[in-house]
């Protein structure tokens, strides 16, 4: 646990407020949505994510313009594909806009544009819906195999902080998300269920007209997000640049992720009419797409230590972010 406690008094008031009128419990996705997304004093919403070197975490866009590069020649390569003079790319969660413009800067002639949390969605899309790190940050509900059945683990209030209580499950698709799972051997088994995800997913095929849906995240299929070596779940606090587990500490001032469910999110898909088109590790979609520009860089650097083969190595290594990212790309056909 990182020390000292960094909370911000603020936030931890508004949260308290929260469980006093909601009767002394809370889902933990709902204090992690507040702990993140609180309108003035969240996380993401108070300016107080760092990303990079002087922050609390790395994305595939700290390493520097590789990443957008390769994702320009993608959207190139779909725009015409599509064949729509109306092609935008929506990026979910810009995180200031840094990966907009690297891409920009190598195709400025795309159309990309920005929606961060809590801005109106457009009506209609025709294009390719993208996301990188989004999934993993939404508010997601914690769930542990008690006496034998899944009980849901609420938020409640404690003399100096916040506590974990075992209730009855708060929604019917936790049930369902789970009911498969043999519950029976599972005993003191714990997880997520990111039902927010799925609800977003919806909100977009809703509006995709035609298109892509092109997701970049932390997570794993089915088989290995349950699997028995996995029972003390996904949740993952980082602040610093430190990683731990306990999501009551620094709340403002720290970010709280799960690791993403890629089967729910294929199976809610297609039946939105997304079809799944390609599902693989980050470090095959980048080599795959970005070849030939990957190509002439080893080629022009070779036996350097230059800044984009650097890139390359954490981008598409599998000890880097070349294994741990998955990319799963979902076409809406009209």
């Amino acid at each position: 646990m990182p020390a000292p406690d960094s909370s911000r008094p603020e936030l931890v008031a508004a949260i308290r407020a929260e469980l006093a009128r909601a009767g002394g419990r809370i889902t933990f996705a709902r204090f992690m949505e507040l702990a993140l997304y609180h309108p003035q004093l969240g996380y993401y919403t108070s300016g107080a994510a760092r990303i990079g070197r002087c922050g609390d975490f790395f994305t595939s866009v700290s390493v520097g313009p590789l990443f957008g590069k390769i994702l320009a020649q993608f959207f190139r390569k779909r725009r015409a594909e599509l064949g729509a003079d109306d092609f935008t790319i929506w990026e979910f969660g810009g995180r200031g806009g840094e990966l907009r413009a690297d891409a920009l800067a190598a195709a400025p002639e795309l159309d990309w544009r920005i929606v961060e949390a809590g801005e109106p969605l457009p009506d209609e899309m025709t294009g390719c819906v993208f996301s990188n790190e989004l999934l993993d940050a939404l508010p997601v509900h914690r769930v542990q195999v008690q006496g034998g059945a899944w009980r849901e683990l609420y938020v409640v209030a404690t003399a100096d902080g916040f506590a974990e209580a075992a209730g009855p499950l708060s929604d019917p698709r936790l049930t369902a998300a789970l009911a498969e799972l043999p519950v029976a051997q599972m005993e003191g088994y714990r997880t997520e269920i990111n039902l927010r995800a799925l609800d977003w997913l919806e909100q977009m095929a809703k509006r995709l007209r035609r298109g892509w849906v092109l997701t970049f995240d932390y997570g794993f299929e089915r088989a290995d997000y349950f699997a028995p070596h996995r029972r003390d779940g996904h949740l993952q606090c980082y602040h610093r640049h430190q990683r731990h587990g306990d999501p009551f500490v620094n709340i403002g001032v720290q970010d709280i992720t799960a690791h993403v469910d890629f089967s729910a999110v294929i199976e809610c898909g297609r039946a939105l009419g997304l079809a799944p088109v390609h599902f693989c590790e980050q470090g095959k979609f980048l080599l795959e797409e970005g070849a030939d520009l990957i190509r002439a860089i080893v080629e022009r650097d070779a036996g350097k230590n230059s800044v984009e083969r650097n890139a390359i190595h954490q981008l598409i290594h599998p000890a880097h972010m070349g294994r741990a990212f998955q990319a799963l790309l979902q076409q809406k056909q009209p």
